[in-house]
């Protein structure tokens, strides 16, 4: 053995194991995750935001960030490597991470399901950034037309006009004036105060299958805000209980297909409980 693995086994040792599983957790957090700090009270506290402000989702930093990312992330695409690379992560000549992998590869599986003996389909990107997933569905579906529309912040959606013309755009909740073969909410969820609400609105819109994926669940605790710091700017962050979503997505007529591994832990700060980002497809009613 050698002195540097024996000195790490001297260390695991002497260290209290609450310790060695907060350092765990803090080396699997992704770095699209960022810093997330337990703040029960979050909702509570709300600053209308002035010039220069952040402003969430829909800040200048993020558009700007994920603009010069998109060439990219493009070419990415184009090769034959693996799909273990995202947008919202600072390098994207990382392509081997595991829970990007199981997200890409799950939707491309759920593509192929949806798309069973049909030429087009027509899928729903609620908080689609970029319209990233219409070119990773081009990537590994190119003999079926993909309709996509996108749900997004309107400096999201202005540059995603212009770099992803192809998708259809919307900033406001017109999308769900009609249905879709497809309806997926990718990390997106817990950014909403009345999720549950959003949740079944949203579900509703879905002819065939319900992706709900990373989304961020906590299985003995309440679920709980957290304030994330990502992009230059703040924004509030859920962690949800997991048998509550479940029950909400049953209650909006879902009936549960398959649960996904996403295979993220992102860590928060001070937090009751921590969190997993898990994943899930579920039939639409409209389907049975």
């Amino acid at each position: 053995m050698s002195v540097r693995n024996n000195f790490k086994n001297i260390i695991r040792l002497l260290t209290p194991p609450i310790v060695l599983k907060a350092v765990a957790s803090l080396k699997s957090t992704s770095s699209t995750e960022h810093i997330l700090e337990y703040a029960p009270d979050a909702w509570d506290v709300t600053v209308a935001p002035q010039d220069g402000e952040v402003d969430g989702w829909n800040a200048e930093n993020v558009a700007e960030t994920e603009s010069h990312k998109w060439e990219m992330f493009c070419h990415n695409l184009e090769s034959a490597g693996p799909l273990g690379f995202a947008h919202e992560h600072p390098d994207l000549s990382v392509t081997r991470y595991v829970p990007f992998h199981n997200v890409h590869m799950t939707y491309a599986y759920l593509l192929a399901l949806t798309a069973h003996q049909k030429d087009a389909i027509s899928v729903l990107d609620w908080g689609g950034a970029l319209g990233h997933y219409y070119q990773i569905g081009r990537a590994v579906l190119p003999d079926v037309k993909i309709d996509f529309h996108c749900r997004e912040v309107p400096k999201l959606a202005a540059v995603g006009q212009r770099l992803n013309p192809e998708v259809h755009w919307y900033v406001d909740d017109s999308c769900l004036d009609r249905s879709y073969d497809l309806v997926m909410m990718n990390g997106s969820l817990q950014y909403f105060r009345n999720w549950q609400e959003t949740l079944c609105r949203v579900a509703a819109a879905a002819n065939q299958f319900f992706f709900l994926t990373r989304l961020p669940v906590v299985e003995s605790s309440p679920s709980f805000p957290a304030r994330q710091h990502i992009y230059g700017t703040e924004m509030i962050h859920m962690q949800l209980n997991q048998a509550e979503v479940l029950q909400v997505a049953q209650s909006a007529g879902l009936e549960l297909f398959r649960e996904v591994v996403v295979g993220d832990r992102p860590y928060v700060h001070g937090a009751p409980e921590q969190c997993e980002l898990r994943g899930w497809i579920f039939k639409a009613a409209k389907a049975r």
